[in-house]
């Protein structure tokens, strides 16, 4: 990539080492966001962490390289929205689906990055997205499927989703 933004979901205990990569790898750490979570009973999730617990994640932000629009951003830099069941989610994925806010908020942040009927594509990649979210325009999404038994990764192209087998 010579010149665009990555957003990458970290966990607090990880931060700092990622944005020492993200640096070495030549991208410059720009904002952040944070999800707090809620449990569906509208308490706070306390998550076990060495110190203190953890009720939030976070989205951390880096620029590479210049000469692509990014727009002024007036929208909150945190997020409360309810995490969803493990039960509903666990089967078939990693990680818990994310917020829809968030995709609102990139989206806006990079408006020439969206659907180019020219093109017939969008330039936005989402990795890990989740199998069961609804395909946004514009953007083209990678899914790994959970299954332990598969022995060869397998790719598939159903919906705009390109899932990869666990290996």
């Amino acid at each position: 990539m010579t010149a665009g933004l990555v957003f990458v979901w970290v966990h607090k205990l990880i931060q700092a080492d990622v944005v020492r990569m993200m640096y070495t790898l030549g991208c410059k750490y720009v904002e952040n966001l944070v999800w707090f979570k809620k449990s569906i009973n509208n308490v706070q999730l306390d998550q076990p962490s060495p110190y203190f617990s953890s009720a939030k994640e976070i989205l951390l932000m880096f620029k590479k390289g210049d000469g692509f629009e990014l727009r002024h951003q007036r929208s909150p830099d945190v997020i409360i929205d309810f995490e969803l069941p493990r039960s509903q989610w666990i089967d078939q994925e990693f990680t818990e689906p994310k917020p829809t806010a968030v995709y609102d908020m990139i989206e806006t942040l990079l408006p020439k990055a969206g659907y180019d009927e020219a093109l017939k594509r969008g330039r936005l990649l989402e990795l890990w997205a989740k199998k069961a979210s609804p395909r946004r325009e514009g953007w083209v999404a990678f899914h790994q499927r959970k299954n332990t038994t598969v022995s060869n990764t397998q790719i598939s192209w159903p919906n705009d989703c390109i899932h990869v087998d666990d290996i």
